[in-house]
Formats: structure tokens, C-alpha cells, sequence
């Protein structure tokens, strides 16, 4: 691989400030936080107080709110990786993308390989083309399921990432024909999978943002905490799966709506998002929130099990689930911080090392 080139600039009709924005990369940690929260009580509602019908109320709008952030992440995407793909190169736009995504992606997901052959606990998915398509990302083309828990967002990601890496290139290089290809395919992707509407979100509030549609709005704080808490609500009504016919349920529209006008607040960095998130633990918690997101499902069952195993849940059920959160989080807390070092953040040292080295001209001449 080559070294990686300097981004370029963005086209004028695509306003873009830089830097990091604090609220953005505070609530992509908060949202890993909130999928183990939901695994937590959602895991703990199925599989250990499942007659328990009070446990079982209180926790269902739990479960709903905290899964509901995986599509914040989608939103979060569209934000951040539209000025990514039109900044840099096809390649070099893949090449980062798959560093960040791939080698974490990978390790686990052959954790999940090894385990399931052992214990075939999941006999469907020991067949070579499931886990083939899944370890390239085409699982959703195929209609197989990804392998390692989680990961199936990921597919949405990449197929994503294809789709705004072509387009920006096809918009850059003034390629019509190609254009209209991938303006069919992302129609067809959004009307097939149309959990992808999160990712039109995001692009949406950063085309937006950069036009800074929201600083001319009056009593912004207030407005955007009105739509953090109605969204909440709305996060809470029902689990979404986007099968057939929810996107006419009134709460599935609200509910987009809602993310719409919250994530146009927040991505401000004079939000109050962005002055809650920017305290160092919602930082730490974005920095390894993918690591975070795939790590805790091999924490959060094994600690189970033993809790399970050792009575530990007991008839008080929000006391027993608060103690096993408690020891679950700091376990995958722990473990992602180990996982971001040695899958995310190493990988990425090492190809930047070998990208930046000398090369040789000739013998005793470095370049």
C-alpha cells in the first residue's frame, strides 16, 4: 500500500468546517454504552427473570430505548464519513475505512468461528458460505446472518461506506453515467434495507450544519433538550426491526423525525450534547466504542452464565441485575480498552509505519 495522500478539499456546495467534534465522537461512546445497557436488562428480562412480570414491564422500554442507539451510529455515519469520501481518493478512502472496521471485525468474528465449530451451538452458521459471506460483509445480499454478535450493523456500514465512496468520486470526476448507477443502488439499498434511512439522516444534518441552519434558531438549548427527551420516549414505545409494513406505524416516523431534529442540535459544538460529552469519560468511552460494541456480547454472556451459576440473581430482581451490570461493565469496559490497543489502534501504527518508511534507491541510499 502506498502512503496515504493529504484529503482534499471539499466541493464549495458542501460546507465543512474540521476538526473533531467532541458532542459527535461523546455520543458515539454513549451509544455503545447504551447497547450493553440494553443486552443488560434486555438479556436478563429473557433469560433469567422471564416470569417475573413487573421486571419484565419496567425492562421492555429499557431494552427498546438502549437497541434504538445502533441507528444513532447509522446517523452518526452519514455525518462524519460523507466529508470523509469526498476528501480522499476511492483507495485511500477504502483503505482507511476497512484499517478502522476490518482487523477488530476480523479477530472476533473468527473467535466466533473457532467457538461455534467447538460447541456448534449455531449449526446454520458452521457452513462455509455463511461465514463466508459474512466475513465479506455480503451476508445481506445472500440473506445469510452475520457471524459474531453485533456485527450485523456493520454490514449496513460497509455497504454504505461502497455506496458514498462511489458516489462522491462519481460527483467529483463529473462521471454522469456513474452517478445515476449509484443513485439506483442507493434507492434500491434504502427501499430494500431501510434501516439506511438513519445514514440519509446524517448526511442530511451535516449538508445542514454546514449551512448553520440551526445558530440562527432562537432558545436552542431548550429546543434541543425537548427533542432529546421526546425522542427517548418515542426510542422507548416499541423495538424497531423495520420489517414489513412498520415504516407505516406512526411511532417508526416519529421516531426518525425525532432523530432527525435531536442529531440536528447536538452536532452543534456549542450543543448541549456537545458540552455534556466533552468530559473526558465520554471521550474515553468514543475512543474505544467500537471496540466496546463488539467486545461486551463475550463478556456480558459468561458473566451471566456465572451469575447464573453461582444463584446470584436472586427474587430481587433490580438489585441482582444492578450488581451483574455493574460487574459487567467494568469487565467490558476493561476489555474493550484492551481490544482498542491491539486491534484498532496497533494495526493502524503498524500499516502507518510501514506506509512512512524509507524506501531504497539503491544500495546504502535511502530515500
Amino acid at each position: 500500500m502506498s502512503q496515504l495522500r493529504a484529503p482534499h478539499q471539499l466541493p464549495d456546495w458542501l460546507p465543512y468546517e474540521g476538526g473533531q467534534n467532541t458532542g459527535i465522537h461523546g455520543l458515539r461512546g454513549v451509544a455503545a454504552a447504551m447497547v450493553l445497557f440494553a443486552h443488560i436488562v434486555g438479556g436478563t428480562a429473557e433469560h433469567v427473570y422471564s416470569d417475573n412480570a413487573a421486571y419484565l414491564a419496567v425492562s421492555e422500554p429499557l431494552w427498546n430505548f438502549g437497541t434504538f442507539f445502533v441507528y444513532l451510529f447509522f446517523a452518526i455515519s452519514g455525518f462524519v464519513i460523507l466529508p470523509s469520501a469526498f476528501r480522499y481518493t476511492p483507495r485511500d478512502f477504502a483503505t482507511r475505512r476497512m484499517l478502522r472496521i476490518y482487523p477488530l471485525f476480523l479477530v472476533f468474528s473468527l473467535i466466533f468461528i473457532a467457538g461455534n465449530a467447538v460447541t456448534n451451538l449455531q449449526p446454520q452458521m458452521n457452513d462455509l458460505p455463511t461465514i463466508l459471506y459474512a466475513l465479506t460483509f455480503t451476508n445481506l445480499l445472500a440473506g445469510t446472518e452475520q457471524l459474531t454478535p453485533n456485527a450485523w450493523s456493520l454490514t449496513y456500514e460497509m455497504m454504505f461506506y461502497i455506496l458514498a465512496g462511489l458516489g462522491a468520486f462519481a460527483i467529483t470526476q463529473r462521471m454522469r453515467g456513474l452517478q445515476m448507477l449509484i443513485t439506483l443502488a442507493s434507492i434500491a439499498f434504502l427501499v430494500i434495507f431501510p434501516k439506511s434511512i438513519y445514514f440519509v439522516a446524517g448526511i442530511l444534518v451535516f449538508v445542514l450544519h454546514g449551512r448553520q441552519i440551526v445558530q440562527k434558531l432562537p432558545a436552542r438549548p431548550l429546543l434541543e433538550i425537548i427533542a432529546a427527551l421526546s425522542l427517548a420516549y418515542a426510542a422507548s414505545r416499541a423495538h424497531f426491526d423495520f420489517r414489513a409494513g412498520e415504516l407505516r406505524e406512526p411511532i417508526t416516523l416519529i421516531c426518525m423525525a425525532l432523530t432527525f431534529l435531536y442529531f440536528l442540535f447536538a452536532v452543534e459544538k456549542d450543543s448541549v450534547t456537545a458540552r455534556i460529552l466533552s468530559a473526558r469519560w465520554a471521550q474515553y468511552l468514543g475512543t474505544i466504542s467500537y471496540s466496546l460494541y463488539l467486545v461486551h456480547p463475550y463478556i456480558y454472556m459468561p458473566t451471566r452464565v456465572v451469575f447464573q451459576k453461582l444463584d446470584f440473581f436472586s427474587d430481587n430482581a433490580w438489585l441482582s441485575v444492578f450488581l451483574f451490570g455493574v460487574v459487567t461493565f467494568i469487565l467490558s469496559i476493561a476489555a474493550a480498552h484492551i481490544s482498542f490497543i491491539l486491534f484498532e489502534k496497533y494495526p493502524q501504527k503498524l500499516v502507518k509505519n510501514w506506509a512512512t518508511r524509507p524506501k531504497i534507491i539503491q544500495k546504502g541510499t535511502l530515500s
